[in-house]
């Protein structure tokens, strides 16, 4: 079977189209092109009202010139220009319209379109505003920074309020140039005068993109400046420090083949201003005398149910770590392969036995808890060591708080617990005492004492 295609549809008549816009904004001349290419496009006449002047033998000359209110007499099918339609179709009160507005809810029956050009929709009549709809529309230019070029907004029906900000939301917006060939098709009774202005704003958007870069640049120069001015060199800090008991001198050492240079009071007072608030150590004045000769280490971490896992250093100081690492020191200890105090690392040595009888500890009121069992201990004779049986490390997190690698200038054996008849007793060589239970220590030093160290 043969199929024919269907010939494209042609455009529907009886419509009428509203082109709005300020002066300057070239309605007329792309009214005019629509208008043309539409003739062409679908072979009709074209009547006008005569507001402008066609150039003999030129592309309109096939154009009528009429009066507006006489379009009724036009054959069927012809396209209607009206340039300036509010003289031809003005606003008026009240009561019944003339025949020629009236007549236009009837030009559909025959065919006619009607282009009316006016600055704004509410110039012209209310009832012919109120006759336009899809496919016929209402197109709004504005002019883009008085270049020959367009913003046209376009709507299904008239849009009252076309020319205020954000009108653009509910239309449909293209960009046109100017159909600068029409130009030669008719002489406008208006000048195209329009001057050719860059809005303010570009202007300030032009000079913030050169003003913030100059600001930034400028703000760092400054904070580098002071941040120079309050912060000398290190090396001439250096300089002017001799190691000596006072470590600031009045004067700086004199360079090569030259005299000291004497240090203002202020350059002298900033000597003594500690880099931390609230350490006076850390001035500059000190910087030779305060060099580290030893590392923090966690040389015992204590794990309870109150206090959670922490870890101190050799000098009975907290130690900043993570709960992890903490744990991990109390199960399985750390190997250092390096000596804390500074000195190479040593293999760790096992504590001797401690034969000769120890002071039980002194109980204080200190952070510090290590818990015995539940009832309280009774001092063992000296000498005595029961069996151990049931023995259990105190490492296990939740009945007994733990006590973890010591480090190497400890190297304490694990602790056990004899807990057949409630008593705690230390393996061979500790130190023997009663220990209550929630007994607290003091110090990481008494907790070592306590064990023989």
């Amino acid at each position: 079977m043969i199929r024919h295609r269907a010939a494209p549809r042609a455009k529907q008549r009886g419509f009428l189209y509203v082109v709005t816009g300020a002066n300057g904004t070239g309605k007329t001349l792309n009214t005019l092109k629509w208008v043309r290419e539409r003739q062409l496009k679908e072979n009709r006449p074209v009547a006008y009202n005569g507001r402008f002047d066609m150039v003999e033998g030129g592309e309109l000359a096939s154009w009528k010139k009429i009066d507006a209110k006489d379009w009724q007499s036009e054959p069927d099918g012809t396209i209607f220009l009206i340039d300036e339609a509010h003289n031809d179709f003005p606003t008026r009160g009240a009561g019944t319209p003339p025949d020629h507005v009236a007549k236009l809810a009837e030009h559909r029956k025959r065919g006619f379109d009607f282009y009316l050009i006016t600055q704004h929709p509410n110039n012209i009549d209310a009832f012919v505003r109120r006759l336009v709809g899809s496919p016929g529309w209402h197109r709004h230019l504005k002019r883009n920074f008085g270049r020959d070029m367009v913003s046209v907004l376009e709507w299904s029906a008239v849009n009252g309020t076309c020319e205020k900000d954000g009108s653009g939301k509910s239309a449909q917006v293209t960009i046109q140039a100017f159909p600068k060939e029409v130009y030669g098709w008719y002489r406008s009774a208006v000048l195209h005068t329009g001057k050719k202005t860059i809005p303010r704003a570009v202007y300030v958007l032009a000079a913030c993109a050169l003003l913030v870069p100059a600001l930034i640049w400028y703000g760092a120069h400054r904070v580098m400046a002071i941040g120079d001015k309050a912060k000398p060199d290190q090396a001439q800090r250096q300089a002017q420090q001799q190691p000596s008991a006072m470590p600031v001198p009045a004067a700086a050492p004199p360079a090569a083949g030259g005299a000291a240079k004497v240090l203002t009071s202020a350059e002298y007072a900033d000597q003594f201003r500690p880099r931390i608030v609230g350490l006076a150590h850390t001035a500059p004045a000190y910087d030779q005398i305060t060099q580290p000769t030893a590392a923090p280490v966690p040389a015992a971490c204590v794990e309870s149910e109150k206090q959670g896992c922490k870890c101190y250093t050799q000098q009975g100081t907290p130690y900043a770590t993570t709960v992890d690492i903490c744990r991990q020191v109390v199960s399985s200890g750390f190997f250092m392969a390096f000596d804390p105090k500074g000195a190479p690392a040593s293999a760790a040595v096992p504590v001797k036995a401690v034969q000769q009888p120890q002071p039980a500890l002194q109980r204080v009121q200190t952070p510090l808890a290590y818990a015995a069992p539940a009832q309280s201990a009774q001092a063992q004779p000296q000498g005595t060591q029961e069996p151990l049986k049931n023995t259990e490390t105190l490492t296990r997190v939740g009945r007994y708080p733990t006590l973890g690698a010591m480090g190497a200038d400890f190297n304490l054996p694990p602790i056990e617990q004899e807990d057949v008849d409630g008593q705690w007793h230390p393996p061979a060589g500790w130190a023997t005492g009663p220990i209550a239970p929630r007994t607290r220590y003091s110090t990481i030093g008494d907790v070592v004492r306590a064990f023989g160290g």
